[in-house]
């Protein structure tokens, strides 16, 4: 478990793979109040040993990016925050549950949901920021969870054609 620093505005940032070339990396973080809403206003920790166990380490194995999703979505004053969302799905060795106190605890490994995939949604910014320590940070990360896997497109959601406008890339 690698622990969190802080940069700016974001309590983590990870690696993702680009969603115009998987091949490229690009960082993004992992926003305060998306961390505070799920941690503190949810007290999921589940949600937490996600983020630490699949996410931190994980997204830059993403195997497939999706852009835009196919329901209206209002994100700060942008009324089509829907077109700005990248979703990256794929099947983590293990999902993670949190052991102990809140405050002095772990992640730890445990099978993951049959016949689900982990999907994460990251929005994009317009205005993307840099930081000296980090480079520059080109999305935010708002969502995870796990999801029905399609039959028909390995470690897809399912109907990801009708929950997402466009498939960017696979790397299957």
């Amino acid at each position: 478990m690698k622990e969190i620093q802080r940069v700016g505005p974001y309590i983590e940032i990870v690696e993702a793979r680009s969603p115009e070339n998987s091949s490229n990396v690009v960082k993004v973080g992992v926003s305060q109040s998306a961390f505070e809403r799920y941690i503190v206003g949810l007290g999921q920790s589940v949600k937490c040993a996600q983020f630490y166990g699949i996410i931190q380490p994980g997204l830059i194995s993403a195997v497939h990016a999706f852009r835009g999703l196919n329901r209206p979505l209002m994100s700060a004053d942008d009324m089509q925050g829907d077109k700005t969302i990248i979703a990256y799905s794929w099947k983590p060795e293990f999902d993670y549950v949190w052991a102990n106190s809140r405050f002095n605890g772990n992640p730890i490994p445990r099978r993951p949901p049959p016949h689900l995939v982990f999907v994460v949604l990251m929005q994009e910014l317009k205005d993307c920021q840099e930081f000296p320590s980090h480079g520059l940070i080109t999305g935010t990360i708002e969502h995870w969870s796990w999801i029905e896997g399609d039959p028909n497109l390995d470690q897809a959601p399912i109907e990801w054609n009708e929950r997402y406008a466009q498939r960017l890339w696979s790397r299957l």
